[in-house]
Order: C-alpha cells, then sequence, then structure tokens
C-alpha cells in the first residue's frame, strides 16, 4: 500500500566538457569520499533494519510456541486457498496499473506496461534500500522512454501516490470507526474515535482546498519566499507558476468523474491486496472478518513506513499476528497466515517487478532525444 519529484534524473543536452589537471585521479574523482559515505550509511542502515525485523519475528515466533510450532502452522496450510490468494493480489497490481496508465495517457502506456512499472515501483522498489526511491526513478525513466515530459512524469507517478494515500486512509478511517462501534478494540478506543473523524475531516478539507486554482497559488507564494538562500521570482511570477502547476495537474487528473474512476480503481486495488491477507489467514486456519484483515493490513503498512525496515521486514510479520491472535486465531495460525501473505504480496511482486524490468527494457528500445 502505496509524492514524487522528477528533477535531474531527466535533464536533455549535455553538460560542458571539464578540463582535468595532469595528475588527477580519474576513480578517485569519480567517485567523492561523500558519495561513498552515503552508500556505507545505506547499507548500514539496510542492515540495522533486517536486524530489528529479524529481532521483532522472533518474539512473535516464540509467543506462537516456538520454532516447531510456528513450522507446524505453516505445514497444515491449506494450500488451495491460495489461489484465490493470489488471484487478488495480482488483480490489486492490474488495477493500480489501470490507474497510472489514466494518468500518464492511455495511448503513452498499456495497461500491461502499466502493471509491470507498478510491480517495479511498489513491488521490486519495496523492498529495496533506498525504497520507494529506486523504484520510482525505474518508473519515471520507463515513463519517459515513451515520451512523457518531465512534469508529466512527475505528475503521473505523484497522483498515483497521492490516491492511495488518501485511499488507505479514508478506507481504514471508516474501518476503525466500524471495528470500535461492533468489536473489542485491542487498545483504549478512545484514539481511533478522536483520529478517524479528524482523518477524515482532513481528506474532505484537502480535497476541496486541492481543486481551487489559489490554494497553489498562495503555496508557490510560501515556498518561494522560504527558498531565501537563492534569487526569488517576483510574487506575480510565482504565482503564475502556482496557477499553471494546478492547470497542468488538472489536466492529468482530469474532470471530477475521472478523478471518481481513480479513486475506484485505488479503492479496488487496496481491498484486492486485503483480501489476499484475508484468504492467507483462512488458508492457515486463522479466520477472522475482512474488517479485522483490513485492520491488520492497515496496522501493518503503518508499520512499514519506519525507515530502518525496507518494506517493514520483520516488524509487518510481528503486527499482523498480534491484531489477528486478539480476535481469537492462535498466534502460531496468525504468524503462519502472516507469512503467506508476506510471500505472496511482497516477495512474489518483488520477483514480478524483477522480471518486469527486463521485460520492458527489451520490449521497447529506448526513444530518441
Amino acid at each position: 500500500m502505496h509524492g514524487v519529484g522528477v528533477t535531474g534524473a531527466f535533464r536533455k543536452g549535455r553538460a560542458p566538457a571539464v578540463v582535468e589537471p595532469a595528475g588527477t585521479d580519474k576513480t578517485a574523482a569519480a567517485t567523492p569520499p561523500t558519495e561513498v559515505r552515503g552508500a556505507w550509511r545505506r547499507v548500514l542502515r539496510f542492515v540495522l533494519g533486517i536486524v530489528l525485523g529479524a529481532a521483532a519475528t522472533w518474539v512473535v515466533v516464540a509467543a506462537s510456541g516456538g520454532l516447531s510450532d510456528a513450522l507446524d502452522a505453516l505445514r497444515s496450510v491449506d494450500w488451495w486457498w491460495l489461489v484465490p490468494a493470489a488471484l487478488f493480489e495480482a488483480l490489486a497490481y492490474f488495477l493500480s496499473g489501470l490507474r497510472l496508465r489514466r494518468l500518464a495517457g492511455e495511448s503513452a502506456v498499456s495497461p500491461a506496461a502499466a502493471t509491470g512499472i507498478e510491480l517495479v515501483v511498489n513491488g521490486l522498489g519495496l523492498l529495496t534500500p533506498a525504497s520507494p526511491a529506486e523504484g520510482l526513478a525505474f518508473g519515471a525513466s520507463e515513463l519517459s522512454r515513451r515520451g512523457l515530459d518531465r512534469r508529466r512524469i512527475g505528475l503521473a507517478l505523484g497522483f498515483s501516490q497521492w490516491f492511495s494515500l488518501r485511499v488507505f486512509l479514508l478506507v481504514n478511517a471508516l474501518n476503525l470507526c466500524w471495528i470500535v462501534a461492533t468489536r473489542d478494540f485491542p487498545v483504549d478506543s478512545t484514539w481511533p474515535l478522536i483520529v478517524a473523524p479528524v482523518i477524515l475531516v482532513l481528506l474532505a478539507v484537502t480535497a476541496f482546498l486541492a481543486s481551487r486554482p489559489a490554494t497553489m497559488e498562495r503555496l508557490a507564494l510560501i515556498v518561494g519566499a522560504a527558498q531565501f538562500w537563492k534569487a526569488r521570482p517576483d510574487r506575480s511570477e510565482r504565482r503564475a507558476g502556482g496557477a499553471r502547476f494546478h492547470a497542468d495537474a488538472i489536466e492529468v487528473a482530469g474532470p471530477p468523474g475521472r478523478r471518481v474512476v481513480l479513486m475506484g480503481l485505488s479503492v479496488g486495488s487496496m481491498l484486492a491486496d486485503i483480501a489476499c491477507l484475508y484468504f492467507a489467514l483462512i488458508a492457515a486456519h486463522a479466520h477472522v472478518g475482512f474488517d479485522i484483515a483490513l485492520l491488520a493490513a492497515g496496522a501493518a503498512a503503518a508499520s512499514a513506513l519506519i525507515p530502518l525496515l525496507p518494506g517493514g521486514l520483520g516488524v509487518v510479520e510481528a503486527i499482523i499476528p498480534a491484531v489477528v491472535h486478539w480476535y481469537g486465531p492462535p498466534v502460531s495460525a496468525a504468524l503462519a497466515g502472516a507469512l503467506v501473505y508476506r510471500a505472496l504480496g511482497t516477495f512474489l511482486p518483488a520477483i514480478a517487478g524483477a522480471v518486469a524490468v527486463v521485460a520492458l527494457r527489451a520490449r521497447r528500445p529506448p526513444r530518441e532525444s
């Protein structure tokens, strides 16, 4: 469950030639020390995340009765239930691909290519050390190869994330209200009764503000004023730039009817992913309602935002069983369902995304600049 800034990666033209002094070490110049230190920091962060995730998973394994009980629960999985689970996960990526195609332009991207890009951005890109930057960079590169300019690429990928985030907040806020009203809640129910209505109000207010050109004009003035370290255009220029950006954004998102379709595709994609978890839990004999599967997935998606953990590895596997177990099923069965869901909803799309990288590059040669 999935803004992007597309800037220097797609600038056209050549840099002016630089005359190097005699004796310059070109290898050292090509890899500045700051870049090396940055790469090591990313690797260290990735390793620390894996260690923390493994520790969180081990805590759940211990709570389930130990490794032998966890393996027994995996062996008892009814694999036939994984067929609908896998089909729903495929449907989730197909629907998000259709959303990207509508945003990027139906003449520029086929449904298959759009689905492949989604598998790279939100499948393979989820497990990369700098997630989701690598996936978004590939998606932007692939759209550029299909003739889209930088502004359209940024808006298409940005709106794709925008709709995903808003649907995630909307559906989970409504589900929180439903669960608090009909079931016991794992923690004090006061905070969801406060947070859920606040989220719904914020979604309504931001939707209204985003539809008005004046909002983007004022935002352009604020951003321009904040950039005190460089020369700034005058107020009229900044206001005009904000208005142009709003016009471009409305052109990509389309009229209200088209935006409803985009929201519908986003809702469908999200619910299809939840259905994958729902059937994975059934397969593991951890039967809970669809609303509980949605609650567990929502909590897991929030935990996946932890910067150290690529894709929330380890923590997601701990959160889902904890939430599911609260509503009755054994921890071992809930853990087995969570592991199966991760295999179908995270690792399989990542593998498919790696295949899509090769297939997309082979299918369409780069356009000439």
